[in-house]
């Protein structure tokens, strides 16, 4: 009888064990999930597409790719698909795919 109360109280710790792991990952803060986001960015880049406008709101420039964008002072920097250090500066659109 002691085997199998022992049996039970170990099944019982498992599946509150994993219940709280699946409470944990399913209840992110929204802190959370956008700090997972900017580790994904810093780590792998994110899918984004970069839109440069003319002051007319005409496109200049457009780049589409996964990378890392950085604000820095009075313009965005970030490396391009080919290896490209891209430094951009005026009305600028970042939108992730």
């Amino acid at each position: 009888m002691p085997n199998n109360r022992k049996r039970g109280i170990a099944a019982l710790l498992a599946v509150l064990m994993l219940a709280a792991g699946v409470l944990a990952i399913t209840s992110c803060t929204e802190r959370q999930r956008k700090n997972l986001k900017h580790m994904k960015s810093d780590i792998i880049g994110l899918k984004r597409k970069v839109t440069l406008y003319d002051c007319n709101g005409k496109v200049i420039r457009q780049w589409q790719g996964r990378f890392k964008v950085e604000t820095i002072g009075g313009y965005i920097s970030f490396i391009d698909e080919d290896g490209k250090d891209i430094k951009v500066s005026g009305t600028v659109i970042v939108e992730e795919l």
